[in-house]
């Protein structure tokens, strides 16, 4: 940013932004767009330290793991990351060592110390901003009439505090036969932050074993990660893609099309098959089985930005200073995704709205139109709740005779009440799966 100041800090402004094109179909230079995009509208980098906590619970189920070849397989993942050992017993949580050989030597050597105050070593890990890793069966005991907590959500709170944040956690669960007569699970807690390069989950998912009987659960905010086919951007060439100007990285999805509205409008019609009518089309939201809701619709919110645009660049020639970010007008009936594609393979297809009318509400006859178009989360579904192909590994019959060996939906009820949680959830909240910039040409 400073070097445009050296270099433009003498140049007359020139209606803001440089212009191409002629009179009545000038679109605006986007040189400055990937500056402003970061400027304003780049999601925050995630802070998260690259630090890792490593929570053990010294309870029957790891105190037994060292027979579990699927536990053994994991411990080269979990030592490489040089974490902080803190273990579990009973009411004591205490830190062991920092050292990566001790580490090893410490997961290979659990004695039995039961009653583990889980809560309590998830409520450290929150508290935090570090990652973490907790290796527990999940059972919270306590003394008194609740015992097992059998169905008490006693981790909901901690859950959403972490996802509050914008963080994910990460859930294995494998299934194994306690004293050799119990059938439990014994989980890997992963508490992380998906957006962090080459973090815990990565680094574990590298190296635990392929075990369809572990599953995988993705506690998030609900936002999805997103693909591209090697086709994109996909754009239909009767819009005439302005190839220098249409490229995709780190910093932004930038598009400029080269006919004007009322072309876009006639070359578009409605009438035609999709493969036809489709403005934009190869990007695909990744819709996992291991995800804790599945997104069922999402619609295009559009943006008019040149007037922003045009301020940012006066700034930066001219005045030498960064504009605050301004209030943009929304631009309704220009376009629509197609929810058939959508369902069927989680493509979005971006095409014109059916009731666009060749102007929308916004789009201008007096500058180019910059508009900034989200991707916006509409609606989700629960994908935990009731599956049972995900759900299944989070209920278990308590050991307890006191309890009549009672099923313990402890750690099913503390995701389940999160994802129900309508504050929880992505939907009508404005959650962004993807953002494109596209310059056209005015009315």
């Amino acid at each position: 940013m400073k070097r445009f100041l050296l270099l433009f800090c003498s140049i007359p402004l020139l209606s803001g932004c440089f212009l191409v094109g002629g009179a009545s179909d000038y679109t605006p230079d986007l040189t400055l767009l990937p500056g402003f995009v970061e400027e304003f509208y780049c999601p925050a980098k995630c802070e998260m330290s690259d630090s890792v906590d490593l929570y053990v619970d010294y309870s029957t189920c790891v105190a037994e793991a060292r027979n579990s070849s699927y536990y053994k397989a994991t411990h080269p993942s979990i030592v490489d990351c040089s974490p902080t050992f803190w273990s579990i017993k009973g009411g004591q949580i205490r830190k062991e060592t920092e050292d990566r050989q001790r580490v090893y030597q410490l997961l290979s050597t659990i004695s039995e110390v039961n009653h583990a105050d889980i809560k309590q070593a998830v409520r450290n890990i929150v508290s935090g901003n570090r990652q973490a890793v907790l290796i527990t069966d999940g059972e919270y005991y306590m003394q008194g009439a609740v015992r097992d907590n059998l169905n008490n959500p006693y981790l909901a709170e901690e859950f959403r505090e972490w996802l509050r944040a914008g963080h994910d956690i990460y859930i294995y669960s494998e299934p194994y036969l306690e004293r050799g007569r119990y059938s439990k699970f014994r989980y890997y807690m992963l508490f992380t932050d998906a957006d962090m390069p080459n973090n815990i989950n990565d680094r574990f998912a590298r190296s635990a074993p392929n075990d369809d009987r572990v599953k995988m659960l993705h506690l998030s905010n609900g936002v999805p990660s997103v693909s591209f086919d090697r086709e994109y951007p996909d754009i239909n060439i009767v819009i005439s893609p302005v190839e220098d100007n249409c490229h995709l990285d780190a910093l932004a999805d930038i598009q400029e099309y080269g006919v004007d509205w009322d072309d876009m409008y006639n070359f578009l019609d409605k009438d035609y098959n999709i493969n036809d009518r489709y403005v934009l089309r190869g990007l695909f939201v990744d819709k996992l089985p291991s995800d804790c809701y599945r997104i069922e619709e999402i619609e295009p919110v559009v943006y008019q930005l040149y007037d922003a645009y045009q301020e940012y660049c006066d700034s930066v020639y001219v005045e030498g200073t960064c504009p605050k970010a301004r209030h943009l007008k929304e631009v309704k009936d220009v376009f629509d995704i197609d929810e058939d594609i959508f369902e069927e393979t989680g493509e979005i297809v971006l095409c014109l709205d059916d009731d666009f009318d060749g102007v929308g509400n916004a789009l201008s006859s007096e500058t180019p139109n910059l508009l900034k178009v989200d991707f916006v989360i509409k609606e989700v579904s629960d994908n935990f709740s009731n599956n049972p192909e995900l759900n299944g590994n989070y209920r278990w019959n308590s050991i307890s005779a006191a309890q009549g060996h009672a099923e313990n939906t402890s750690i099913f009820e503390s995701i389940s009440q999160v994802i129900k949680d309508p504050y929880m959830s992505p939907a009508g909240k404005g959650a962004v799966i993807h953002t494109v910039y596209i310059s056209t040409s005015r009315l």
